[in-house]
């Protein structure tokens, strides 16, 4: 096989794959269970319709917990599944075939940042790993915000990776970064910040790239999701004669500050505790292999000469620890808060298990001769499993509930 034919194939195998798993999402009329994507893909089915200078003021379907216009988040999750409601996909399926699309671009893009530390099988490997990770058993179908949000930081980072040598790639920070925003509001701080960590972590790792271009690109991001946000605002009001990011910002920030209890300092520590044991949990056993790699000093690499994996692991170690310690600061509590942190732990200890047994290596580095189609062919899989175990009614992966 060429080098054109191997770079088509994979391509070919996930686009097959997704257009499989739409045509089963709309054959059987498939809904997820929980609340949030029921009622994300009532909103884009009920926008399909609309003119399309509307869609940037959604509101709530009848019979749900609030009535009127929708301004818990920014409208970016619904409109390409609004569009391909429009375009004659099912409607009440299309925000659950959108976001299978996320994941697998999440999936693609994990790869190729992770190229750039650790080795090719390596990094092919996380393709497989992330995918059996238990968040993703509850996450693979789903309407929500999380596969969006770890496509737009996954797609920030990488292009923060790659501006340092091609300045081109900075439009990548910008997509990346406009495209949260639009997705998640506020929690587009995390992507900024996540991007200045990267960096950080990276330093004089190679010493040909140019950070310098990498932080222009940060600050053309900054620029261009203060204007986003202006738009935004502008044609919002034209289309309610209401404002949004007042509102928007008085609920997420007012409602996050708000203290379930009187414990105080105590309740932040039981906070901190309860996603530690998230990021344990939702990992594994890709958790284990982390921690134990760093109880022996590893830092993942074998030598203690690989830099580029040392930057990688300081990366993920500050990523995790700025997840938790923000959203532990709120005494509002969710698993998918911070879920690109599972990603991130996920794949850290894939390498590191990878590096410590052998016979996982082996298996590894078999797959990665079967790369073309084998990663789609797993993703389809779970797909089918997923939807199996919804008709079932099996229960979901879980910890304890946010609300204990």
């Amino acid at each position: 096989m060429d080098r054109a034919s191997a770079s088509r194939a994979p391509a070919l195998a996930w686009m097959g794959a997704l257009v499989l798993s739409a045509l089963a999402l709309a054959a059987l009329g498939y809904q997820a269970r929980d609340a949030d994507s029921r009622l994300y893909s009532e909103i884009a089915a009920r926008m399909a319709p609309l003119p399309v200078a509307q869609w940037i003021a959604p509101r709530f379907p009848p019979g749900w917990f609030m009535s009127g216009l929708f301004r818990e988040h920014p409208v970016g999750i619904h409109l390409l599944p609004a569009l391909l409601a429009r375009l004659g996909y099912p409607a009440n399926q299309a925000s659950l075939a959108v976001n299978g699309l996320y994941v697998a671009l999440g999936l693609v893009l994990l790869q190729r940042l992770a190229a750039r530390v650790v080795s090719e099988v390596e990094a092919q490997t996380l393709a497989f790993a992330a995918q059996l990770l238990p968040i993703a058993f509850t996450f693979r179908i789903r309407a929500n915000h999380e596969a969006a949000v770890l496509l737009c930081i996954l797609l920030a980072l990488l292009g923060v990776e790659e501006a340092r040598r091609r300045p081109a790639w900075g439009l990548a920070v910008v997509a990346g970064l406009v495209g949260l925003v639009l997705v998640k509001g506020v929690l587009v701080v995390m992507g900024f910040a996540a991007c200045a960590l990267w960096l950080l972590a990276r330093g004089q790792a190679d010493p040909s790239a140019r950070n310098g271009r990498a932080w222009a690109a940060i600050l053309a991001a900054l620029a261009a999701v203060g204007a986003t946000a202006a738009v935004y605002e502008h044609l919002y009001r034209q289309a309610t004669g209401e404002p949004f990011w007042s509102f928007y910002l008085g609920r997420q920030l007012g409602v996050a500050a708000i203290e379930q209890s009187a414990a105080g300092l105590s309740q932040k520590a039981y906070n901190l505790v309860w996603y530690l044991g998230r990021v344990l949990w939702f990992p594994f056993p890709w958790s284990l292999a982390l921690a134990a790699a760093l109880v022996k000093r590893r830092a993942l690499a074998p030598s203690g000469t690989d830099e580029g994996t040392r930057t990688g692991a300081l990366f993920v170690a500050c990523f995790t620890l700025l997840y938790v310690a923000a959203f532990s600061l709120s005494d509002r509590r969710a698993d998918r808060y911070i879920f690109p942190v599972y990603t991130a732990v996920g794949a850290a200890g894939a390498v590191a298990a990878l590096r410590a047994w052998p016979r996982l290596r082996s298996l590894a580095e078999k797959l990665d001769r079967r790369r073309a189609w084998a990663q789609a062919a797993l993703w389809l899989a779970l797909f089918a499993a997923h939807i199996l175990a919804g008709r079932f009614g099996l229960p979901t992966v879980k910890v304890w509930a946010p609300d204990s």
